[in-house]
């Protein structure tokens, strides 16, 4: 089987190159896909994918991004290029699914809708909007709407200061989006899920109010009977999402002593998770895939 691997980079990042690696494992060719050189053609009702001058002919492909500060245009072309992809071949994870999960606000929205608990959270334009959410919330984590590894996030408590931030984003044409801050026990899990299961988990440890293993934290090895209710959230969620892989974030807080699902991420890294539970993710993707092709 020919298997792709999308991504955005000229150079295959390490996490493609670890996709590209598990597929040769498998005995099946590798292609690896660059997203801002596919073009898509219809022609008397058929759906034709090129990349740069050669048509794409694969089984099934794994889709890990298509780059970052798109303009709006090229943005939907390269999702509606991967659309009539998904139409030829599995793509996994599915092209809508995906970008749905990386924007915070519609992902938290659709799991809000369908009974998952998140965090109170407030996408907004309007500075005093923000004022008002942290003056009655006392705390909030301000992050970025796409992003990931914990950049970009920052925590107010002076609504003086998150009126100035969101007054300066409004200015160049960026919303806010702020979520209370939730006061964790030191750590929150990370919970990797492929398919209908969950092959890996661990607990994000740090003294520092970010718990993301690419801001220091440490990562350990939780197991299901440990943290049932860890376990079945991230599945429903990755479920409701329509996700076939995804890393799946979430927090136990303290004071209403819940858990929160805080976001899902549908092109999941995995380094530290497969430090803390010797799982290695892109084996169980690959044969996820494979395994979807053959259906």
């Amino acid at each position: 089987m020919k298997i792709a691997v999308i991504e955005y980079r000229s150079t295959p990042p390490k996490s493609a190159l670890e996709l590209i690696e598990a597929i040769e494992r498998r005995n099946h060719t590798p292609v690896y896909l660059k997203a801002h050189i596919l073009d898509a053609v219809i022609t008397g009702g058929d759906i034709s994918i090129y990349h740069g001058r050669e048509e794409v002919n694969i089984d099934g492909a794994i889709l890990r991004n298509i780059g970052f500060f798109l303009s709006l245009e090229v943005f939907m072309k390269r999702l509606g290029v991967l659309e009539a992809l998904a139409q030829k071949t599995p793509v996994v994870n599915n092209p809508l699914a995906s970008f749905t999960a990386r924007d915070k606000w519609r992902c938290l929205l659709r799991l809000s809708t369908h009974g998952i608990p998140v965090p109170e959270t407030l996408i907004t334009e309007n500075p005093f909007s923000a004022m008002r959410f942290v003056t009655s919330r006392k705390k909030a984590v301000l992050k970025p709407i796409m992003g990931s590894l914990g950049l970009g996030s920052t925590l107010i408590s002076d609504p003086d200061t998150a009126f100035t931030i969101s007054r300066s984003l409004k200015n160049i044409g960026i919303p806010s989006y702020y979520q209370i801050y939730l006061e964790k026990p030191g750590y929150d899990y990370r919970v990797f899920v492929v398919g209908e299961h969950v092959i890996g988990a661990m607990k994000r440890v740090s003294s520092y109010w970010k718990t993301n293993i690419a801001q220091g934290a440490q990562g350990i090895a939780v197991k299901a009977e440990e943290e049932p209710e860890v376990y079945e959230l991230a599945l429903k969620a990755t479920r409701i999402l329509g996700l076939e892989y995804a890393g799946v974030d979430i927090a136990y807080d303290t004071s209403t002593q819940k858990y929160f699902v805080l976001e899902v991420n549908a092109f999941p890294h995995w380094e530290g998770l497969r430090r803390a539970t010797g799982v290695n993710p892109p084996d169980f993707i690959v044969e996820y895939v494979v395994n979807k092709a053959k259906r």
